[in-house]
C-alpha cells in the first residue's frame, strides 16, 4: 500500500505509518489454524464511563481480549493498564498512534492515509487474535456473563454429541426433496412434533430457534453450516430520561440490524469501508440469531437523552407484545420491523431475566453516578 498523508502527525513525523500499514497479504494469516476458543477485540477511546464494566462483564467468556486503544482525554489508558495487570492471561493491549477521523469523500486516500480511519483502526487489532472464534466487543455495551458463558459452551463443544440434532438435519435434509413448500413444512412439522414431543395440535413449523435451547441452536448452526455461518447478537439500547436509567423506547434493541457477531475469521471476512463512508465488515453467509446479550450506553455516552418512561427495573415486567407495540409504531425504523419483531417474539421474554437489581448494582450503578457527575467533559464522539 502506497503511503501518502497530509495529517499534522504525519508531517511531524510522530510514529512510523509502516507500523499500521496493511498489506493484502497481511490478512492470509487469518486462514491459518488456530485453536479452539473465543478471540475479544475492544477498539477503545475515551471509555472511562463504563470500559471496566464492560470488561469484567465480557472477560470470562473469552480466551484472550485485544485490546486497541487510541489517544483519549480522560483516564481510559490508565483503567487499561490496570486491567492488563488484573487479567494478565488474557489481555493484550496494543496503543494505536494514528489518529482516527471521520470520512470525507473528498480528502479519503487523497489527503489522509487509510491508517487514520476506523476500518483500518479495526483491522489493525482484528489480525492479532489467536483463537478460533472471532468477537467484536464494545466498550459502551455491558454484557450478560451467564449468557455468553451459555454461548461459549455450545461453541466449544462436541457437536457429534447431540444426537436429537442429528436427527433433526436429517429431518431438514430429506424435506428438501419435497418440491411443494406446503407440503414440505407439512412433513418438518410432523416429525419434529414426534422428536420434541410437542403436544400442540396447532404447533406448525417455522424455524428451529423456537423449540430448541440455546446451546442446541448453536450446535445445529455449527453442524449445518460448518464454519459459513455467524451468531448475531445485540442488546437492550438504554438511555437517560431525567438521570434514570430506561429502556429507548424509539429503538429498543442495539446491534440487531448485523453490526455485532461471532464467527470464524478467514482471509475473506474483513473490515471495509462501506458506500456510506462507515466501517462494515464482510461475514459468512447464513445467520443465526441468539437473541439479547447486552445493554448498550450509547446514547448515554453521546449525552443525548431520551423520551421513555420504561425504567430499568420495569424492564422485565413487560412481555414481547408490550415490546411489538413499540417496534410498530416506531415510524424511522420501518425497513427493520420484520427483523426486531422476530427478536422479539423469540427472545425478549427469556432475556430479560437479565435485566435485575444484581446486574443494575454490579455494572450500572457505579456508570450512572459517573455519567451524572462528569457530562460536562463528555466530549462529540467519533464512534
Amino acid at each position: 500500500m502506497s503511503y501518502h498523508c497530509e495529517c499534522e502527525q504525519c508531517k511531524n513525523k510522530e510514529f512510523n505509518p509502516e507500523d499500521y500499514i496493511i498489506k493484502e497479504e497481511d490478512f492470509k494469516v487469518l486462514d491459518k489454524e488456530r485453536p479452539l476458543g473465543i478471540s475479544g477485540h475492544l477498539r477503545v477511546k475515551d471509555e472511562a464511563m463504563s470500559i471496566a464494566e464492560c470488561i469484567d462483564s465480557c472477560i470470562d467468556a473469552l480466551d484472550e481480549l485485544i485490546i486497541t486503544y487510541n489517544k483519549s482525554t480522560d483516564d481510559t489508558e490508565e483503567i487499561l493498564k490496570d486491567y492488563e495487570k488484573k487479567y494478565p492471561d488474557k489481555i493484550r493491549l496494543y496503543y494505536y498512534a494514528p489518529n482516527i477521523i471521520g470520512y470525507n469523500e473528498n480528502e479519503y486516500k487523497t489527503k489522509y492515509s487509510e491508517i487514520h480511519y476506523f476500518y483500518h483502526y479495526s483491522n489493525f487489532g482484528y489480525l492479532k487474535i489467536k483463537y478460533r472464534y472471532y468477537i467484536k466487543i464494545d466498550a459502551d455495551q455491558i454484557y450478560f456473563t451467564e449468557k455468553l458463558l451459555d454461548i461459549r459452551e455450545a461453541l466449544l463443544s462436541d457437536i457429534n454429541a447431540s444426537e436429537t440434532i442429528n436427527k433433526l438435519l436429517t429431518i431438514d435434509k430429506i424435506s428438501w426433496y419435497i418440491p411443494i413448500k406446503k407440503l414440505r413444512n407439512n412433513f418438518r412439522t410432523y416429525y419434529i412434533k414426534k422428536l420434541f414431543n410437542i403436544k400442540d395440535k396447532y404447533y406448525n413449523f417455522n424455524c428451529p430457534e423456537y423449540f430448541l435451547s440455546l446451546k442446541d441452536f448453536i450446535i445445529y448452526s455449527k453442524m449445518k453450516y460448518t464454519d459459513n455461518f455467524y451468531l448475531l447478537i445485540s442488546g437492550f439500547e438504554l438511555g437517560l430520561n431525567n438521570d434514570s436509567l430506561c429502556l429507548n423506547t424509539s429503538f429498543v434493541y442495539n446491534g440487531a440490524t448485523g453490526d455485532h457477531f461471532i464467527f470464524v475469521p478467514t482471509q475473506n471476512y474483513t473490515y471495509y469501508l462501506n458506500s456510506v463512508g462507515l466501517e462494515s465488515i464482510h461475514l459468512p453467509h447464513n445467520c443465526s440469531v441468539l437473541g439479547l446479550s447486552w445493554v448498550h450506553l450509547g446514547l448515554i455516552k453521546r449525552s443525548i437523552n431520551i423520551d421513555s418512561e420504561i425504567k430499568f427495573m420495569d424492564i422485565h415486567k413487560m412481555n414481547n407484545e408490550d415490546i411489538l407495540k413499540y417496534i410498530e409504531n416506531n415510524l424511522e425504523k420501518k425497513e427493520y420491523q420484520t427483523l426486531l419483531s422476530d427478536l422479539t417474539i423469540k427472545y425478549f421474554d427469556n432475556d430479560k431475566q437479565y435485566l435485575n437489581k444484581e446486574f443494575y448494582d454490579k455494572y450500572l450503578k457505579k456508570t450512572l453516578e459517573y455519567v451524572i457527575k462528569n457530562r460536562d467533559q463528555f466530549i462529540k464522539r467519533l464512534w
